[in-house]
């Protein structure tokens, strides 16, 4: 029994599939350790007040974020691809992709994990900045206590008061 060679368009489809596949599991995986490192930034700001730590978290943020626009150009290889770039639907590449290979639930699994996780992401990131504000605010208040004390100091100084 002689067997069939796979044509040329299941080959490039198998290709895509495999690509993309790859392209979502390594932003998966950036986008966990971004995910700490934001829990990492709310526990500096929140329980510690280290403005160390958080400056340190933010450096190592901007990294993953760099490596996930890397990742980005390598979407961008990929939906030159005709298979990829035809699709006139009103969703995004990823429910293109989904419209592609609709049987392969490894693929889904992904991209549904992806999306969990951008959104779980952006929910934290905008907890983070909240206790960001909450925490210059306090910091705010405490230099203008400390200013009108200073103020109210010098100004029983200057009224012959001592200040012992």
């Amino acid at each position: 029994m002689q067997t069939q060679k796979p044509e040329a368009s299941q080959w490039q489809d198998k290709k895509i599939l495999d690509k993309s596949k790859e392209l979502i599991t390594r932003e998966i995986k950036l986008c966990k350790t971004l995910r700490a490192m934001i829990s990492r930034e709310l526990e500096a700001i929140v329980l510690n007040g280290d403005m160390d730590e958080l400056l340190s978290v933010l450096e190592k943020k901007s990294e993953i974020i760099s490596q996930l626009q890397l990742l980005a150009d390598g979407w961008r290889d990929l939906l030159a691809n005709p298979v990829i770039n035809n699709f006139s639907g009103s969703g995004n590449f990823r429910t293109h992709l989904l419209e592609l290979y609709p049987d392969d639930s490894e693929l889904g699994d992904l991209i549904q994990e992806s999306q969990d996780l951008a959104t779980s992401i952006v929910q934290a990131e905008d907890e983070a900045v909240e206790e960001l504000e909450k925490y210059r605010a306090g910091l705010r208040s405490q230099m203008a206590t400390r200013a009108r004390g200073k103020n109210a100091a010098a100004s029983y100084a200057r009224m012959g008061g001592s200040i012992i």
